[in-house]
């Protein structure tokens, strides 16, 4: 298959333009702050792990396949969190800014790489981007978390340190980990139709993506871009570059087919995920720089995505 930058673009395009739309309505408060805030719960408690439930319930998982597919992404995910902290050495950073900088390298937006990928595969991309996300949404929730109670726990004051039980406590209530975990059960029990809950969560799964993709749309706020240049660069280079590089390089080791090979890069060359923001609030890191992170990856994945998918191919 061979994907040339006009194709890739014109696939991508419904993507990015309902991203643009929902950013446009932001703008111009047609639909005020409050209702994406409230659009954002529905889309992270009901529709994203309703579509999540639906999809890996009715995979047949193939533990030599899945463990290939382990391999390859997570030997990019761990290969640029080891640069980020080594390049957050070299240039002398504080851990809060160096673990905004890991975030930024090794976190990925799967939902905007499993919107790609049904749109560029239909059905056959959707099913391998959910397989991805089976393997990402646990690891790197407890790495990245792990990673950071670690690295900012000189940052706070020891009343206000979060403990390893409450962020074990809010990982095993994380809706996405949970739909993760009950639908692979029914696919392993081979309960992939069961009445009312199949339908149920399908009809929800519809809507997802599309909702998704305005309110990441409606996120974006470039006015925001701070000026602390090298952190944004290392960053973005490493995510939108270094991580779908190696990965593209790693997967040639294994019997993919083309589309299993996009996939793959498609979700590690995504900008970093939107929730790294609130992480970094949450846990005492650089919030503001990780807003300008998540905005400056956001606006060169259009140019960027294009680019790689079209010069794999």
């Amino acid at each position: 298959m061979s994907l040339q930058f006009s194709d890739v673009v014109f696939a991508i395009a419904p993507v990015f333009m309902l991203m643009i739309i929902g950013n446009l309505l932001r703008r111009n408060q047609i639909l005020d702050e409050a209702f994406w805030n409230l659009n954002d719960k529905l889309v992270y408690w009901i529709l994203i792990p309703a579509l999540l439930f639906n999809e890996i319930s009715q995979i047949q998982f193939s533990p030599a396949l899945f463990g290939s597919y382990a391999i390859v992404i997570l030997g990019g995910f761990f290969s640029v969190i080891l640069l980020s902290i080594l390049l957050g050495k070299v240039c002398g950073y504080s851990g809060a800014i160096s673990s905004s900088v890991m975030q930024g390298a090794a976190r990925h937006n799967a939902f905007i790489a499993l919107a790609i990928s049904g749109s560029l595969f239909g059905a056959e991309g959707l099913a391998i981007g959910t397989s991805l996300m089976a393997i990402l949404i646990p690891v790197v929730n407890v790495v990245i978390v792990t990673f950071m109670v670690v690295v900012l726990q000189d940052t706070k004051s020891n009343n206000s340190k979060p403990r390893l039980t409450d962020i074990v406590a809010e990982l095993a209530k994380n809706p996405l980990i949970l739909a993760i975990l009950v639908g692979f059960v029914f696919s392993v029990a081979n309960a992939k139709s069961v009445p009312i809950i199949h339908e149920t969560t399908r009809m929800l799964g519809l809507g997802a993506i599309p909702v998704l993709l305005l309110g990441l749309g409606a996120n974006i706020k470039v006015r925001n871009l701070s000026i602390k240049i090298s952190p944004l660069i290392i960053s973005s280079v490493l995510k939108l570059a270094i991580f779908p590089l190696i990965v593209y390089f790693v997967s040639d080791y294994f019997e993919f087919n083309t589309t299993e090979k996009i996939v793959l890069v498609i979700f590690s060359c995504v900008p970093t995920a939107v929730s790294s923001y609130t992480l970094a609030k949450q846990l005492g890191g650089e919030s503001e720089l990780m807003t300008s992170i998540i905005t400056l990856q956001t606006v060169l994945s259009f140019i960027t995505i294009p680019l790689i998918l079209a010069f794999i191919t």
